[in-house]
């Protein structure tokens, strides 16, 4: 369970905003890793050094990393996102707006990436919601009004990866009950015809 965490934007702002998010963003074209460099200037005036934007292009590779760092882009942008008390509280103990920008970034590749496909993050409601969690939680902030209890369970009930765990949990617990199942039944045809042969 967290705790502690200021309270970030409204997850109502957040799902809205991916809602009207242009369509260029989830395109595999976009230069995500020039959109950081622009947010970054945007945020607080850092100009990032190669390193940084190496380190980026470098992870920005993998398919389906890009249209989500163009979202996150698009997020931070929203004055009512980064104003928020609990996102300028966050970004204070990153380092500043670019530091707590840039972990989100590389938090929502790593959690992300992969799970859906890239126009299901602006199109589909549970995919809007689930971007916008993992924005907040990766971010160091709970959805305003939240408290972490909530936030937590909210984030299992729309967590692609989360989901797809328990279901192949499940799946594991279904075969080993059929497995069992088996076994009992040829067990109980065993011995019924044991009993058949004593006769």
């Amino acid at each position: 369970m967290r705790g502690g965490e200021p309270d970030g934007p409204a997850l109502a702002t957040l799902v809205h905003r991916l809602a009207l998010a242009p369509p260029d963003l989830v395109e595999p074209t976009v230069s995500a890793s020039a959109l950081v460099a622009d947010v970054a200037v945007s945020l607080d005036g850092t100009v990032l050094d190669r390193r940084v934007l190496r380190a980026l292009d470098t992870d920005l590779k993998t398919a389906h990393r890009a249209p989500l760092v163009g979202l996150v882009c698009w997020l931070v942008l929203d004055p009512a996102v980064h104003e928020a008390p609990g996102v300028r509280a966050a970004a204070a103990g990153a380092g500043g707006r670019t530091g707590w920008f840039l972990r989100v970034v590389e938090g929502v590749q790593r959690v992300l990436a992969g799970q859906r496909p890239d126009r299901e993050w602006v199109q589909d409601d549970v995919a809007r919601e689930e971007l916008a969690r993992a924005f907040c939680r990766l971010g160091g902030v709970l959805p305003a009004g939240e408290r972490a209890e909530t936030a937590d369970d909210r984030w299992l009930a729309v967590s692609s990866a989360y989901q797809r765990k328990v279901a192949q949990s499940m799946a594991v617990e279904v075969a080993r009950a059929e497995e069992l199942a088996r076994a009992l039944a040829e067990q109980r045809a065993k011995e019924a015809a044991a009993q058949y042969a004593n006769y």
